[in-house]
């Protein structure tokens, strides 16, 4: 999943997205944007997501695959 630092036109939330905080700022993560990568390729750490952000991009990607 990707996630886009909002900018000033990026209001509009649809609903294969989730509002996040990353590295200080409001972004979206994208649910249509969904790629996977191997566990042993992962080095570094990028950050950690609350529970209420977690509830929102599972409902994203829930969205996004028709589950």
């Amino acid at each position: 999943m990707q996630v886009v630092p909002l900018t000033g036109s990026t209001g509009r939330l649809y609903p294969s997205e989730a509002y996040v905080t990353f590295r200080g700022k409001k972004s979206k993560a994208m649910a249509d944007q969904l790629t996977t990568v191997s566990k042993e390729r992962l080095v570094n750490k990028a950050g950690e997501v609350g529970a209420g952000e977690m509830d929102a991009i599972v409902r994203a990607i829930t969205i996004q695959l028709a589950l």
